[in-house]
């Protein structure tokens, strides 16, 4: 009797080996983490992309309505403005939005001809040096250049308690194309 049980017991730790019952269960709490992570992680930077791409997108537009007119009138700004964030979709979250006319000074240095943002301020002061130009080679004395700027703290939707937010600033510049210079007017023919 005491021999049988001696047996049992040298012979328990091989049983032990070559049990599979739990193995599954171990596997599955030991790769959860990781997926759940991995997934997750997928989620959240595909919808920072798309709000980086929507920012892109937003600025573009605005750039390339306000450079499509010969005069802008201030109410027209606000409306382009009021267009971006709804493109941009902030869900209420602050953005902001400026819109700037650049022109060469007598030297060929690039200055602000006009500016307006979405607070309804001008951001830049009037013939201050402007140096958000990607190349000021690119003014001409006798135009002016359209410059859309853009930043918007992205939070996230998931992960707003462990990540701070992310500020995504665009910027996007065309040539007007009816007029050499785009003018700000309070109203129509009314322009500083």
């Amino acid at each position: 009797m005491m021999r049988s049980l001696k047996n049992r017991i040298a012979f328990a730790p091989s049983v032990f080996a070559g049990a599979r019952s739990g193995v599954a269960a171990t596997e599955f709490a030991l790769i959860v983490p990781v997926l759940l992570t991995l997934f997750f992680g997928v989620v959240e930077g595909s919808d920072a992309l798309a709000t980086s791409r929507r920012v892109s997108l937003a600025a573009n537009t605005l750039a390339d309505l306000a450079a499509q007119e010969s005069e802008l009138l201030m109410s027209e700004v606000d409306d382009l403005f009021d267009g971006v964030v709804q493109i941009v979709d902030t869900n209420g979250d602050p953005m902001t939005v400026r819109l700037v006319s650049v022109i060469a000074d007598p030297d060929g240095d690039p200055v602000v001809d006009w500016s307006r943002d979405n607070s309804g301020g001008a951001p830049y002061a009037k013939g201050a040096a402007y140096d958000g130009l990607p190349d000021p080679s690119l003014l001409d004395v006798n135009a002016s250049m359209i410059i859309a700027e853009i930043s918007y703290p992205y939070t996230s939707g998931l992960t707003h308690y462990l990540i701070s937010s992310v500020t995504f600033e665009k910027s996007a510049t065309r040539w007007p194309r009816r007029s050499l210079r785009v003018k700000l007017c309070t109203s129509p023919g009314v322009c500083g």
